[in-house]
């Protein structure tokens, strides 16, 4: 089931249980960017990282609402179990939950009944890209901003009520707002250090209601675990004190919508190799390996987003004026540029290179996500893209006319979900990372997705992906 060395099972069962651990869940992500999950008793934690829990192969297509599609052959019928491994590779892959008295999370991975590799598994996919980085010299640095909307949770006291009472009143950016919440970010605050969640920074954002946390650069594989487990951390937080996160690309049909920024850049011999040296080096600081990376991530946005941002609330969201990166283009600290490059400086240092992809939320599954991304950068890089890179763009492109956009070679990324089918269809290096069955069934969800929203009005759609994240 896996190679990785595991801790003394035992003894890190009694030493949960000397904690008051009574279950341990052990969490996944699907093809939605919904946590799904299974809760062991404690006890029964040996068992299960030796043999897995049983889930049902159907999970590669369940689609937003929860309902199965049958539409990929590869998974046609309800038939069929794979098993569902807590992956355990120290004593501190088991995370005791703060906000969850009694409880225990872990990330698992899904494999075969016979323990083999399942070809629908996410976590897999990263794991394969995370070691052709290596093979090709680099390791990956990544981390995510995460914005949430919090709101009074009304529906605890009526369920009949109105849910969506704003938490905090603003000024977008101000700490009057965060007093609003106090006690949730008090407890939130202490609540990722006790589960070794490291944040560079927690403030009110743009839209109403925002809350952002911007979670410390990792490798990828813990970054993923990381965000999930971030997740679970901020949901139990908020309902501590009466509250409601929503991560929803969109929680208003006319709102600003949440973002999960994806941040990454490659590590050499222990340096950013994004930045550039004294005899490798452009103007904007980029090494030709920075070049390259930038250019591969360009090159292959259609796709990428595809699976960044894959929903049909990620569509909605996708719009000029909403730092939402609805154009294909890159710049240099430009907020509504697809591509943000983050430069290094005398202040930050040389390590401090990363380029942000815009186009990416919390309905995207995070270990695909760093998948596409690190294998469309490698991909520049072994290419030589970085020679065809463009100039990076300053401006706000939504406000340009079509005509100087076309001039420009700056197109809109896709808003329909018919442009984004074809636009994942025809990207061979998202189906050479995902596989041809991965890949079936993540477009029969998206297909089921969008069937369900075409007949629902958009603030229809909108109220049922509100609670999904």
């Amino acid at each position: 089931m896996t190679t990785a060395p595991q801790p003394d099972l035992e003894s890190l069962t009694a030493a949960l249980e000397q904690q008051g651990v009574r279950g341990v869940t052990i969490g996944w992500v699907d093809n939605n960017g919904t946590v799904r999950s299974r809760t062991v008793p404690t006890a029964a934690l040996p068992t299960a990282a030796r043999k897995g829990v049983g889930i049902s192969s159907t999970f590669a297509v369940f689609d937003s609402h929860d309902a199965v599609t049958f539409a990929f052959e590869g998974i046609s019928t309800p038939s069929g179990d794979v098993r569902l491994v807590p992956v355990i590779e120290s004593a501190a892959d088991v995370t005791p939950l703060a906000g969850q008295r009694g409880q225990a999370w872990v990330n698992g991975r899904q494999v075969a009944a016979d323990g083999e590799a399942w070809p629908y598994c996410q976590r897999a996919v990263l794991e394969r890209q995370v070691a052709a980085a290596a093979e090709a010299g680099f390791e990956v640095r990544a981390g995510f901003e995460i914005e949430m909307v919090v709101v009074r949770d009304d529906l605890l006291a009526d369920p009949a009520g109105d849910d969506w009472r704003p938490a905090h009143r603003g000024p977008v950016y101000s700490p009057n707002a965060l007093r609003d919440v106090d006690e949730f970010v008090h407890q939130l605050l202490g609540d990722l250090a006790a589960h070794g969640i490291s944040i560079g920074q927690l403030h009110a954002e743009y839209g109403g209601a925002q809350v952002e946390i911007a979670l410390d650069a990792l490798d990828p594989l813990a970054m993923a675990d990381t965000q999930v487990l971030a997740r679970q951390t901020i949901h139990a937080a908020a309902r501590a004190h009466g509250l409601r996160v929503s991560f929803a690309p969109i929680t208003t049909a006319d709102g600003a919508g949440n973002g999960w920024h994806l941040h990454t850049s490659l590590v050499r011999e222990g340096r950013n190799a994004l930045t550039g040296t004294e005899s490798d080096t452009d103007e904007h600081g980029l090494s030709t390996t920075g070049r390259g990376y930038l250019a591969g991530l360009l090159r292959e946005l259609p796709g990428l987003v595809a699976v960044t941002a894959p929903t049909t609330g990620s569509l909605m969201r996708r719009r000029p004026g909403f730092w939402a990166g609805a154009y294909g283009f890159w710049g240099v600290e430009n907020r509504e540029a697809a591509l943000r490059l983050v430069p290094s400086s005398p202040l930050l240092g040389t390590e401090h290179t990363n380029v942000e992809l815009k186009a990416c939320d919390a309905s995207a599954n995070p270990y695909l996500a760093l998948a596409v991304v690190i294998a469309a950068g490698l991909a520049g890089v072994r290419d030589g893209a970085g020679a065809t890179l463009p100039d990076p763009v300053q401006d706000d492109v939504g406000g340009w006319e079509d005509a100087a956009r076309e001039a420009a070679g700056i197109s809109p990324l896709a808003t329909t979900h018919a442009e984004q089918r074809a636009h994942l269809l025809a990207s061979d290096l998202v189906r050479d990372v995902l596989g041809e069955e991965l890949l079936g069934a993540f477009v029969a969800v998206r297909d089921s997705d969008a069937a369900w929203a075409a007949e629902h009005t958009p603030e229809e759609t909108v109220a049922s992906l509100r609670w999904r994240y």
